[in-house]
């Protein structure tokens, strides 16, 4: 009998899976559908938006409510068993309690373990599991975690570092980020320094780690002393230091209720200090991870291993302990954040709380393995009965349908080659944060500046941060120094060999590596296809990949959302299937400004319009002390003019009019006049506000 179970997980980075017998079928991320990073919804509307993502997750497997054996649910923030129990009626009706199971408390760090190993294929292995936080155990916090699995029994803990208070280091008050005077944690010590570099998500806390990984390739140490994160006997770590460190370093000064951060500003120029402060608080990061790994395995005596928890999206690190630990198998959870708990939660259900027959008796767990996980496409269905030609049409954009997917993989493979940039969107969206060729941006790996081109004009992101490269895997080690058979989730970052930089020269990072996916034979998806095509082209079988976003904003999701995006850069051309779609003449969109003009665009539109008299006539309003570029453009975009015109308007030279659009309709300052835009979903709204009201 099919038993299936839905996970849930409650907290940031909110996520839904389906696993049918022991497999995970389907699982999303909230933020792919609300399109708020991190899924970070008002609370008001939080249950709706899940039920929401929950029913889109059953509908694309052809599925109801009803046809589901048993609801679970995981969050960071329940305290006991008795909160854990009471997870899922966070959601209301949409999971009855006739059919809500209850991972043991505490959940959150089992429940990384547990999608870990079951979905490693593996008969037994020690799993370990490190983020910046946890569940909350009594007054304090999951740190770091570590189980022994084996088929026909239950997990054993292994280890269960608790940090002594529930807190987590970074939040907001009085207008600045606040860090506790005693920190503990790897990933707190590497979540906090990363907010100190100013790498976080737009207006939050939530600190965006890989950018510190990216940007240690390009330091040295600070110091040959560990600063932040001291190596103890049997696996033990001390954090005794790092206030300190951050206070001596002017990162932190002491304040009352703890240490206020002195961040580097945003905008601010990156120098030498924070390449170097980078590279320390990464290698102090990977040798921390590694001392508890070999101590875990030594513990448990097992040479299979298998990683889960946000620290593991760490590629640089993951290398380190394929090449310096003794395992004969290495498996690392794809979606290893937060949003692969509700994958976690699920599997762990299926596992250990249904029987065979759907009741849900525990049981020790099932005596064989499942298979392992071999791809992550698994979002519901976006193309099945869409016509991507008339959405297209919508916009008033140019597309035209190729006669079979391998027809548009060569014609999108010819386009590459070319040099230009393409979006790259197929049915299903992976599930975690790796683009692996269903919402992908593509281009050339070798021709000089196409780095550069993409990181200022279509993901609008810092310079110094790397691409990774996807490589038809019959090929990878010809060109890549891959420390494992193959790279299929994008986890591992690797040498380029030396004789092959050249000719992939766009995605080879400072330090000569790069992070790559092998594509093997039996993905017979377009994506091998493209792949495939590329080499015959150009004679290199990579192709650089990043996800298919620009900064701030989740990896789209639905084909209009693609379609924005194209409009939103300088992607010269999108893929929806067998459909292509040309990038629009920038040149001729008229660009609407959203809200009213901020006070420096209203002087500056009135200091020109005095100087250009009836505003007309070249060179009115031109750059000047009396506004920037970008001031003269929120001024002057009424809808009315095309980008040429205000461009010539304004003294501009074009380009930079185009460039400086495009990150103001990214902000939500400037749209396209006459274009539909990309919608987001509705939800339910609070019928008052209780705070608007007297006692």
């Amino acid at each position: 009998m099919t038993v299936r179970v839905v996970g849930f997980n409650l907290s940031h980075d909110s996520s839904v899976c389906l696993v049918q017998d022991g497999r995970i079928r389907a699982a999303l991320a909230l933020e792919r559908t609300t399109r708020t990073k991190r899924g970070t919804v008002p609370l008001h509307v939080y249950a709706a938006a899940m039920a929401d993502l929950t029913h889109d997750v059953l509908a694309g497997a052809g599925l109801t409510q009803a046809d589901v054996d048993g609801f679970i649910a995981t969050s960071t923030e329940s305290v006991d068993q008795d909160q854990e129990d009471r997870l899922a009626s966070v959601l209301g009706l949409l999971a009855p309690p006739g059919r809500t199971l209850r991972l043991p408390h505490p959940g959150h760090h089992l429940a990384h373990a547990a999608a870990a190993f079951y979905s490693s294929g593996f008969d037994e292995a020690a799993a370990v599991v490190v983020d910046a936080y946890g569940s909350r155990i009594g007054t304090g916090r999951e740190r770091e975690s570590a189980f022994r699995f084996r088929f026909g029994t239950a997990p054993e803990v292994v280890l269960r570092e608790i940090r002594e208070e529930d807190r987590i280091a970074g939040r907001w008050r009085d207008g600045a980020i606040w860090i506790p005077e005693r920190l503990s944690g790897i990933g707190e010590i590497y979540r906090t320094v990363t907010l100190a570099l100013g790498f976080r998500e737009s207006a939050t806390t939530y600190d965006d780690a890989g950018k510190t990984m990216g940007l240690a390739s390009y330091g040295k140490r600070l110091s040959a002393d560990d600063l932040f994160i001291q190596t103890r006997p049997r696996g033990r770590l001390s954090f005794e230091g790092a206030a300190d460190s951050l206070v001596e370093l002017g990162l932190a000064v002491r304040g009352d209720g703890g240490l206020r951060l002195v961040p580097r500003p945003a905008g601010e120029p990156l120098e030498q200090f924070h390449r170097d402060l980078a590279a320390q608080v990464q290698e102090e990061f990977e040798q921390a991870c590694l001392h508890v790994i070999k101590d875990v395995l030594e513990r448990t005596a097992s040479r299979s291993l298998v990683l889960s928890g946000g620290c593991f999206l760490n590629s640089t690190l993951n290398a380190r302990v394929l090449r310096e630990t003794e395992i004969d198998r290495l498996f690392v959870f794809p979606a290893a954040t937060d949003d692969g708990n509700a994958a976690g939660a699920a599997l762990y259900a299926y596992h250990h709380l249904m029987e065979p027959g759907g009741s849900k008796e525990p049981e020790a767990g099932r005596a064989r393995p499942g298979p392992a996980l071999t791809h992550v496409f698994l979002g519901p269905p976006r193309l099945a009965g869409q016509d991507i030609e008339a959405l297209a049409g919508k916009w008033g954009a140019t597309a035209r349908r190729h006669r079979t997917p391998a027809d548009a993989a060569r014609a999108a493979a010819g386009a590459i080659a070319r040099g230009e940039i393409v979006g790259w969107f197929q049915d299903r969206a992976e599930f975690g944060p790796r683009s692996l060729g269903a919402r992908s941006i593509l281009c050339h790996p070798g021709l000089p500046g196409m780095k550069d081109r993409l990181n200022a004009r279509v993901k609008f992101r810092e310079a110094f941060r790397p691409f990774a490269g996807s490589v038809l895997a019959e090929r990878a080690h010809k060109w890549f120094d891959i420390p494992a058979p193959d790279s299929p989730f994008m986890l591992v970052v690797c040498p380029v060999w030396e004789a092959q930089r050249t000719a992939v020269s766009e995605i080879v990072h400072v330090d000569g590596t790069c992070r790559i996916q092998t594509v093997d034979t039996g993905s017979t998806g377009p994506f091998r296809a493209l792949l495939e095509a590329f080499e015959e082209e150009t004679g290199l079988p990579v192709v650089l990949n990043t996800s298919f976003n620009l900064r701030g904003m989740p990896i789209v999701e639905l084909p209009q959302d693609a379609i924005d995006c194209l409009f939103g850069s300088r992607l010269d051309r999108v893929f929806v299937g067998d459909v292509e779609i040309e990038a629009p003449d920038l040149r001729a969109l008229r660009p609407e400004r959203v809200g009213p003009a901020p006070v420096a665009a209203a002087a500056a539109a009135s200091v020109s319009g005095a100087e250009s008299g009836s505003g007309s006539g070249s060179g009115s309003g031109s750059a000047s002390a009396d506004g920037s570029v970008r001031d003269l453009l929120l001024a002057h975009a009424d809808g009315e003019r095309t980008m040429t015109e205000l461009a010539e308007r304004l003294g501009a030279e074009l380009d930079t009019a185009i460039d400086l659009a495009l990150d103001l309709r990214r902000l939500g300052r400037l749209r396209w006049a006459g274009v539909p835009g990309a919608t987001r979903p509705l939800f339910p709204l609070p019928q008052y506000d209780p705070d608007s009201y007297g006692d």
